[in-house]
């Protein structure tokens, strides 16, 4: 998972706020600085120099549109650092699930590091979760022995969730309902499309041409949400403009009594992008999705 249980400090924090609420996979949870105190900073570390191109940035999903004013820098050594995106304003909305990537120029960081000196919504500096990736994938846990620079083509593939905070389109959504809640790992966001204008897609980006087996699609597991079946198409191409159909329209029934979960097995194959096209739902007019995930196997 991106960063999940690797060190991390703060400059500082407020109660029970703490720097290792960032990395623990829960959107839920979050960092807070001292307030009224700028320049705040978060730092985790990879535990080993790894290939750095991006970090993807979260507060807990309910909250309000704000702005937080920040730079990225990375460091080898956890000394001296160096800046690999200049302060800037960056606009946290609930609408897009709260989320925000930086792009950063690739290369070999241990640390890295976000520095908040402002921020519209409250005095401090805020981070639900600080995602560190490289390559186009999620960064790996730390190990005890490097790894190969260059796999062998039997090296098996990814078992984790390929679509985890990797990014994601749509054709519609309502309200705060996008569908970056499908990748943030928290089963109780959820994308809904616009209502009663079937059909409606959301496609996910891996980043790169993946082996691609099997998708997971979820509702909230409340009881307060039905059963309900929904109509869903899952397809797959490797440059995102031309697809194939990798399952056939079909009616997947999401059952409470089964965590509203379903599991669609798809033929071997690779696909950078993978699309969920919804043309049909029993319990409400539109796509709804609370997590969309994708496996290699």
């Amino acid at each position: 998972m991106p960063s999940t249980a690797l060190p991390a400090a703060a400059t500082s924090t407020t109660q029970t706020y703490a720097a290792g609420n960032a990395v623990d996979g829960n959107a839920a949870s979050y960092w807070e600085s001292a307030n009224n105190a700028f320049p705040q900073s978060l730092t985790v570390d990879l535990g080993a120099s790894r290939t750095v191109d991006r970090v993807v940035l979260k507060l807990p999903p309910g909250w309000e549109r704000r702005t937080q004013t920040l730079s990225v820098l990375g460091s080898t050594d956890g000394s001296s650092y160096s800046t690999l995106a200049a302060s800037a304003a960056r606009v946290f909305d609930p609408a897009a699930g709260n989320n925000v990537s930086v792009a950063l120029p690739s290369g070999d960081r241990r640390f890295v590091r976000v520095t908040v000196t402002g921020n519209t919504g409250w005095p401090a500096g805020q981070l639900a979760e600080l995602e560190v990736y490289g390559g186009g994938t999620t960064t790996p846990p730390p190990t005890t022995t490097a790894p190969p620079t260059t796999a062998p083509p039997t090296t098996a593939p990814p078992t984790g969730n390929l679509a985890a905070g990797r990014p994601v389109a749509e054709t519609s959504h309502v309200d705060v309902y996008g569908a970056a809640n499908t990748v943030d790992g928290n089963a109780n966001t959820y994308w809904e499309s616009a209502n009663n204008a079937f059909p409606q897609s959301v496609t996910v980006d891996l980043g790169s041409a993946r082996p691609v087996a099997r998708v997971v699609l979820k509702l909230p597991p409340s009881a307060a949400w039905q059963t309900r079946t929904q109509t869903v198409a899952v397809l797959g191409s490797t440059d995102g403009s031309s697809f194939s159909t990798l399952k056939t329209a079909a009616g997947y029934t999401f059952d409470p009594a089964g965590g509203n979960s379903v599991s669609i097995a798809l033929p071997a194959g690779d696909s950078r992008f993978v699309r969920l096209t919804v043309t049909g739902n029993t319990g409400w007019p539109a796509g709804q999705l609370s997590e969309f995930e994708v496996y290699a196997s």
